[in-house]
């Protein structure tokens, strides 16, 4: 028997005697012998994994210790498995962008379905409950109000497919296969998987929403807003780019409608990007290859031809325009793609308006705690252009500075386009707010832009800003498909008007006030929102804030229904000089900080706990 040595199982140089004595004795060695701080290039292909001895045969290698610091990754202890023994531990849970926990399955959704149990009261915040499809709040009715579902018969086995049934619209798409058995030639039916489609019964929201939810708006706050404008911009193709992609839309959809048939899987999941980005980025080309070998492989291959790279089409050129439109008014433009990763969406973007003198950055910081400072340092450099992914700046960012936005390249979730196309709008916003989608009529983008507007439809109908009855001219049948004909992908400027009348609904009841003359409303509001605060606290309105030095000031001349014991006129005095001046509530009601004693039992205060008592 020939034992192995160093260089037959690793690359690199092995430590020397000394360097394992030192590390002996500071206790940095490993369990394998080596210092802490060494590095080994491994042979894997000759790593020896059992003894070689005919008679032993016992394995040479162990499952690495994480305890011990030998994987890679740092032990991780999901927060639900904390939060499983903190039983109603909290009083309050207040969860914001709850939308974000929908998913069946996911370790967000576990996380919130255990937060919920840890709390006696929940609050749960979000900007868009629905994304039009009822499966988009299935999930968050079952992790936090499950005796509601099971009333309905839904339990912990109820899958997506019944509660859509019930509450939603499902497509069933059924085949006939011609079926010989000897004797007789018949045809089979042959069912394949059923798929959910925008639709929402007004029964979800009547039996689980109605009596837990409260739909608050805008014009609770009593402010109002500058203008909002959503503008759809159909563009058509250069003829010759419209040929290339109608005849690569059509080979491609013909064969994946064959594929399908014959039971191959995850042939649609190549359509949409295909297509949606040759008609956005053709300088790539495009190739979908869906397997096989040899022969078949070819004939499995779908290609379109590759642009030069120079070539500007149709919609490069109009987002060029429009941008130069808008910074010629000294207006911040923020552009969304969606299809950031293979295809590099943001930096062709990027480099088109660079071509043409146009100075932009990409937004691509990962880590969400970081975007709001990436957004703070674009501001403080003047940036007027930004380009991210609308997934980036979905929920938690402001964007203020730059109040146009313009989608380049939407998505199909409705919730997160709504969300997106809000960042400008907001209050603080002084210039008015333009959303514009660019989208190319006669492709796939057509398809996906009528999804939209249907899924908008149908979750304004759940929170309460449509109506049933108008719900039909939002949404059509015949585009519930999510890879749709080409015949299918048409739309006239009805649709731009729709959608535009759409987006009012979705604001109904919003005072909205025009730029020239938002500064001057937004003052006078503030005025009277600070004189109905002054009222209920018991103060005069400000024009009367300022009293003579020698007034007596009696509580009932303030306001006898709201304040009922005597104030000092000093205090008073005090009090009113100044309308900015902060009110001292320890001077005016003398209270006293006191520390509280020990108590046996549990009570609200804890020992030790800072107490006030409020001395009327």
């Amino acid at each position: 028997m020939v034992p192995l040595g160093w260089y037959e199982c690793a690359d690199s140089v092995s430590p020397t005697m000394e360097e394992c004595r030192k590390a002996l004795h500071s206790h940095t060695i490993k369990p394998n012998g080596l210092p802490h701080d060494f590095n080994v290039k491994w042979r894997r292909s000759q790593r020896v994994t059992e003894c070689t001895h005919e008679d032993c045969q016992a394995k040479l290698w162990r499952y690495a210790n994480k305890n011990k610091g030998e994987t890679r990754n740092k032990a991780r202890v999901n927060i639900s498995r904390v939060l499983k023994k903190a039983k109603k531990f909290f009083d309050l849970l207040i969860v914001d962008e709850v939308h974000q926990c929908k998913a069946d399955g996911s370790g967000r959704g576990d996380a919130l379905h255990q937060l919920v149990g840890a709390a006696k009261k929940n609050l749960l915040l979000t900007g868009t409950l629905v994304n039009g499809k009822s499966t988009s709040i299935k999930e968050i009715l079952w992790r936090t109000d499950a005796r509601a579902l099971l009333e309905q018969g839904f339990d912990r086995n109820s899958g997506m497919v019944q509660w859509a049934e019930r509450y939603g619209k499902l497509k069933e798409v059924v085949t006939l296969k011609e079926v010989n058995d000897g004797w007789v030639t018949r045809k089979k039916r042959v069912k394949q998987q059923p798929t959910e489609e925008p639709g929402i019964a007004p029964q979800l929201t009547a039996q689980f929403l109605l009596h837990k939810a409260g739909f608050l708006e805008l014009p609770d706050m009593g402010l109002p807003l500058v203008e909002l404008k959503e503008l759809p911009i159909f563009l058509t193709m250069d003829s010759e780019h419209g040929l290339e992609y109608a005849l690569f839309h059509d080979k491609l959809q013909d064969k994946c409608k064959t594929l399908s048939a014959l039971g191959l899987k995850g042939v649609w999941s190549k359509f949409i990007p295909a297509t949606i980005n040759y008609a956005d980025a053709p300088h790539l080309g495009a190739s979908v290859e869906f397997g096989g070998s040899g022969a078949d492989k070819q004939s499995n291959s779908i290609k379109a031809k590759a642009y030069p790279s120079d070539y500007y089409h149709e919609k490069e050129r109009h987002l060029v325009q429009l941008v130069q439109q808008e910074l010629a008014e000294n207006r911040g433009c923020i552009i969304f793609n969606y299809y950031t990763g293979e295809y590099q969406q943001n930096e062709r973007t990027q480099a088109v308006l660079k071509a043409h003198g146009i100075e932009s950055i990409i937004l691509d910081e990962p880590s969400p705690d970081k975007r709001q400072e990436c957004i703070d340092e674009f501001e403080k450099n003047g940036e007027k252009v930004i380009i991210c992914n609308l997934k980036m700046v979905e929920i938690g960012l402001d964007l203020l500075p730059w109040p146009t936005i313009i989608f380049n390249q939407p998505c199909y979730e409705s919730s997160s386009v709504r969300q997106a196309g809000r960042r400008g709008w907001r209050i603080g916003q002084e210039k008015e707010c333009r959303v514009y989608y660019l989208v190319y009529n006669g492709t796939q983008q057509m398809a996906q832009f009528l999804r939209i507007m249907s899924a908008r439809g149908h979750a304004m109908m759940v929170e309460g800003r449509l109506d049933k009855s108008s719900l039909a001219q939002y949404s059509r049948d015949s585009q519930s498909t999510l890879a749709s004909d080409l015949a299918n992908c048409f739309a006239s400027s009805e649709v731009a008007e729709a959608w535009t009348k759409l987006a009012a609904k979705d604001i109904e009841g919003v005072e909205t006030v025009t730029e020239a003359d938002f500064k001057t409303v937004l003052a006078h509001r503030m005025k009277a929102l600070a004189n109905e605060t002054r009222r209920l606290c018991g103060l005069p309105p400000m024009e009367e804030s300022v009293l003579p030095k020698d007034d007596v000031v009696s509580t009932n001349q303030v306001n006898a229904n709201v304040i009922e014991h005597q104030v000092s006129t000093v205090k008073m005095k005090k009090l009113l000089t100044q309308v900015t001046e902060q009110i001292d509530l320890f001077d005016y009601y003398n209270i006293q900080v006191v520390e509280s004693s020990s108590i046996k039992q549990r009570k609200k205060v804890a020992n030790g706990q800072l107490t006030f008592v409020f001395d009327m």
